[in-house]
């Protein structure tokens, strides 16, 4: 199972279009990114013999865990999407409300001013206008009256075409009301169904953790799992340190020690260091966090390596250049493509629960040079 998911890492490195920029890139550093990509995916192609014959070693349930947590994090994607796109939907709602709310106060408005230039007409012209006309006992008179009438007669026209044309904008903005709550209704539809799926997977994700739990309640085994996944994780990172070359536009993150945030706010369960089990010590960090919870990048850097590694669930590795890396394992999902530049900030991915966790965390590590360092040395 492991050489079938490094297979599919690789035909993903290598099936990249190119490489997704918060700037257009040149095509001098679009080319070497694709080739610093394939450089990485040949360099684990390279490794997958050894790393296939760990593979061999998963448990059915290991494989059951693997592939519904590639399908939770399907699911998790579609329904981030869903959720932005009902953020844009509510917005949109608010502005239309409000253009309704300024178009109905200038219909009252412009109804108001008609009233009273209809009074006023009313007022000054209380005989009649054609009696006026043939009467023509003061001609000067008769030119005033003829030109307040013409004056009032053009300010009501003005008026009414002014009403209209608010009446028109309304009944747009009126239609457009009606549309979006129609395009929000059915994105909610939406966001409910992809919920209930996740809700689905994320209760088998349960069953099969508390399985796979069960299996591997031995103390032995459990050791010789953890010095089993670590020592893939190694190979890994192996594979993507050897195949780097030095990235101009990402400078490491030695000028930022001490004054990086972390990728996400909780209670950090696992300190750096301590031991995990017999033999076996945490190179990172574990951090409590609600599932869904947004994961961002502690500094600018690209994604390189994005899957599913039994032990860390769906792993993420960011290069900041220089020779560091931060990984960010038990993910739910993956929000850049492999390849992508990200900014400090920018969110990465979503807290969850794979590879076993039986409570959603994240996973966080610092590398230098291959080396990992402690987290809390780094980060404010």
């Amino acid at each position: 199972m492991r050489t079938v998911a490094l297979s599919l890492l690789v035909c993903a490195l290598l099936a990249q279009p190119g490489v997704v920029l918060a700037q257009t890139p040149s095509s001098a550093e679009q080319a070497a990114t694709e080739a610093q990509l394939k450089a990485i995916a040949d360099a684990l192609k390279q490794r997958e013999a050894a790393m296939g014959q760990r593979n061999q070693q998963l448990t059915l349930t290991e494989r059951e865990l693997q592939q519904l947590e590639r399908q939770i994090s399907t699911v998790a994607a579609e329904l981030n999407g869903t959720e932005q796109q009902l953020r844009s939907s509510r917005s949109k709602l608010t502005e239309l409300a409000q253009q309704q709310l300024v178009l109905e106060q200038q219909q009252q408005q412009q109804v108001a001013l008609l009233a009273q230039q209809l009074d006023r007409a009313y007022r000054i012209g209380q005989h009649d206008f054609l009696k006026l006309i043939l009467n023509q006992e003061d001609p000067a008179k008769l030119e005033r009256m003829l030109g307040y009438y013409g004056y009032f007669n053009r300010a009501r026209m003005a008026e009414l075409q002014a009403l209209q044309t608010i009446e028109q904008e309304l009944e747009t903005v009126r239609t457009q009301t009606t549309e979006q709550q129609q395009q929000l209704e059915q994105q909610l539809a939406t966001q409910r169904r992809q919920q209930g799926v996740l809700q689905e997977q994320q209760r088998e994700q349960k069953a099969l953790i508390t399985r796979l739990q069960r299996e591997q309640s031995a103390d032995q085994q459990q050791i010789e799992k953890l010095r089993r996944d670590q020592e893939e994780l190694e190979q890994v990172l192996a594979a993507i340190i050897a195949a780097l070359r030095d990235e101009p536009r990402l400078v490491g993150l030695s000028a930022l020690k001490g004054r990086l945030g972390w990728p996400v706010q909780g209670r950090v369960q696992r300190l750096f260091g301590t031991q995990r089990s017999s033999g076996v010590s945490w190179k990172g960090v574990m951090i409590e966090a609600a599932a869904g919870t947004p994961i961002t990048a502690i500094a600018d850097g690209r994604i390189l390596f994005a899957n599913w590694m039994r032990g860390f669930g769906l792993l993420l590795v960011v290069d900041h250049g220089d020779g560091y890396l931060t990984l960010y394992g038990h993910t739910q999902t993956v929000i850049p493509a492999v390849g992508a530049t990200v900014r400090k900030g920018d969110t990465i991915a979503l807290v969850g629960q794979s590879g076993g966790q039986t409570a959603p965390a994240l996973y966080f590590e610092i590398r230098v040079n291959g080396n990992a360092v402690n987290p809390t040395q780094w980060v404010r």
